[in-house]
């Protein structure tokens, strides 16, 4: 899998920078000035509460210890330093482990020593009267440092970044977390402070296996993210021991944050733990860093710290795609900007690692990016996405477009080429390399609506409309926008499914056709829990997947505990008549799902059509449980979770129709 973030407004970046000259952005870059006057900063280091910690504080520019600028967590676990006037920042805040030194670790639940190899930083540009320490400002830190960057504005984008991967629902990582000494039922706070303890408690228990859970999440992390993508591996390396699933990385920790604050959250934060906690938006991915870590040299770094270490990983395979071992596929961006009558030439931009497309999906690119910088509000035309060459060595593609913005229009003329070229020959090996997608998704472009289910850890929220591209090629374009556009190249066909994994976030698509037309798409882990559909909103009147109803009616005969009449009645319309009094028109159909088979193909432990009839599966849902034949009915179930109303009913016989 491939995600194409070079494309996703990249134009757009490249047409604002040919424009940067002709706008007014005198104040682009945030100046940190000298302190006036000396100021008491309040410093919270948690993985859990922090006992008699060294806390000190440096600039960034020279890593020099500012003179006084120094403090103990004592007992309470905070610690207030005062930075003399005329001190210039960035900062950086380090906590420093003595030999009395414990934290509380919320996976163990109960204080643990501090190992004096623990390392523990947060960056800030400006100095702030309160400033956490934590997993997520080591994790920012390491990267910032690591590169030798020294100015404000990047170590505001990186933070920015962590904090968009790894806690999106907090305002800043550097904000002070509740501190947690001990778990307690009802002691976690429905605030910015608790919502980051919760988070900071989720990571340390994805970690539970290790002697000091927090601490060995907190070093696995800070490594892992060094090359801007959480996938267990630094550079090409992978951990001999992983602390964690990076497969499974998202719906594991998004678990763990929901178990946490439902056993020690007060009322209101286990109320609507999803969106409290922005679990829908946690990722694996740091976007737009690149340049700003470009100095980053992973062979300057000591992985000491990493539990378990290091050994060579298995990219070989992946680096024959495209060409010899020693290549590494390249990206690089050309051409000239003309505003008010005045071209010039701009600066070349490479970018590595990024495989060359194959030319048949360059539509389905175009069609893309046009979609990403439409939802940035911008005016662009005469967009131009033409192919120039391509063969083995290189792909070249032609790149014009006009933009318009704050009143200045700029007209770009780019040329992208890649090296080496696009190749195919992996795929002519492949057991499956006959499978062609069949013409109701090739080259079709869907717009479809999710719908979660029960099971948390989907990265779509509940409605969310997302914009599925299937390219003639058999690639997969998913644009869940603002997010970032994901790229899946390959399929699987597994029975009558064409199943997407995207290895690099931990999912499956699983999509199903049905009378020669898109039915859904299934999304699931990668161990196949099911966690929500995709389905396509009719626009002509019709009601999606309404033959999966009408192909059982019949009228059966039940017996079941709360069912009056003893028959339950599907007409050949879609109306499902459950009871006395309890009859449902086709017209009340909000959705149909089609819960009978996984994102293997394989069908469920328990395979079933459930209908809802109002906006949500807490209102009235009929559900029907097939055989496993998944042929025939074998019981009806009518709920309404709203009125805390279940009844179950088994069918006996069935007669009148065809659907027995």
């Amino acid at each position: 899998m491939n995600m194409y973030k070079p494309f996703q407004g990249l134009c757009l970046g490249l047409a604002l920078l040919s424009l940067s000259g002709c706008l007014d952005n005198d104040d682009d870059d945030p100046v940190t000035n000298p302190v006036d006057q000396s100021t008491k900063v309040t410093v919270t280091p948690s993985l859990g509460l922090i006992k008699n910690a060294d806390v000190q504080l440096l600039t960034l520019a020279n890593k020099q210890v500012v003179e006084g600028a120094t403090g103990s967590t004592g007992e309470d676990g905070t610690a207030i330093i005062t930075v003399p006037s005329g001190t210039t920042g960035p900062f950086i805040v380090e906590v420093k482990p003595t030999a009395e030194s414990e934290y509380f670790d919320e996976s163990k639940g109960q204080f643990l020593p501090l190992p004096s190899t623990t390392t523990l930083r947060a960056v800030m540009a400006s100095l702030q009267d309160q400033v956490g320490v934590t997993t997520l400002t080591e994790i920012a830190a390491n990267s910032i440092i690591s590169a030798n960057v020294v100015d404000a504005t990047s170590v505001n984008a990186v933070n920015e970044q962590i904090k968009n991967a790894l806690a999106p629902a907090l305002d800043n990582i550097l904000q002070a977390p509740q501190l947690v000494s001990e778990n307690v039922a009802g002691s976690i706070n429905n605030d910015q402070a608790g919502i980051y303890a919760t988070t900071l408690a989720g990571l340390a228990k994805l970690g539970s296996s290790q002697d000091n859970p927090a601490i060995a999440i907190l070093n696995s992390l800070k490594a892992d993210f060094l090359d801007n993508v959480l996938d267990g591996k630094v550079g090409d390396q992978v951990f001999e021991n992983p602390v964690y699933n990076a497969d499974t990385f998202v719906s594991d920790l998004s678990s763990q944050i929901s178990a946490y604050a439902n056993s020690f959250g007060v009322a209101a934060l286990s109320a609507d733990i999803n969106g409290i906690f922005s679990l829908d938006d946690i990722k694996k991915t740091l976007e737009g860093l690149e340049d700003i870590l470009k100095d980053l040299n992973l062979d300057d770094i000591s992985f000491d710290f990493i539990p378990g270490g290091l050994i060579p990983g298995g990219d070989d395979d992946d680096d024959d795609d495209q060409g010899s071992d020693d290549t590494v596929p390249t990206l690089t961006i050309t051409g000239t900007s003309t505003t008010a009558g005045i071209s010039v030439n701009l600066p070349e931009i490479k970018l590595e690692n990024i495989p060359a497309p194959n030319p048949e999906d360059l539509g389905a690119i175009e069609q893309q990016i046009k979609t990403q910088i439409e939802s940035q509000g911008i005016t662009v035309s005469n967009f131009s996405f033409q192919l120039v060459s391509a063969d083995e060595s290189k792909l070249v593609v032609s790149v014009q477009y006009t933009i318009s913005t704050q009143g200045v229009t700029s007209t770009s003329d780019l040329t992208y080429t890649w090296t080496p070229g696009y190749s195919s020959d992996d795929n002519d090996d492949s057991d499956d390399s006959n499978d062609v997608l069949p013409d109701a998704l090739k080259g079709k472009v869907f717009t479809l609506t999710f719908a979660v289910s029960s099971n948390s850890g989907s990265p779509y929220s509940d409605g969310q409309v997302v914009e599925f591209t299937f390219s003639s090629s058999g690639a997969l374009f998913i644009d869940p926008s603002p997010d970032a556009q994901i790229q899946i190249q390959e399929f699987e066909k597994v029975d009558a499914n064409y199943v997407y994994t995207d290895e690099q976030n931990g999912f499956k698509y699983s999509v199903s056709v049905l009378n020669e037309k898109l039915n859904e798409v299934n999304l699931s882990t990668l161990e196949n829990v099911f966690l929500g559909q995709f389905t396509e909103k009719s626009t002509d009147g019709q009601i999606e997947n309404l033959e999966l109803i009408t192909e059982f009616a019949n009228t059966y005969t039940v017996t079941g505990t709360g069912h009056s009449r003893g028959t339950v009645i599907i007409e050949s319309g879609g109306t499902i008549n459950f009871d006395t009094g309890l009859s449902f028109d086709t017209s009340m159909i909000v959705a149909i799902f089609d819960r009978r088979r996984d994102s293997s193909g394989q069908p469920l432990d328990e395979p079933r059509i459930q209908v809802n009839y109002g906006d949500d599966d807490d209102g009235p849902v009929i559900m029907l449980f097939l055989n496993e034949d998944l042929e025939s009915i074998k019981m009806f179930r009518y709920r309404n979770i709203n009125e805390d109303m279940q009844v179950d009913v088994t069918v006996v016989t069935a007669t009148g129709g065809s659907g027995g």
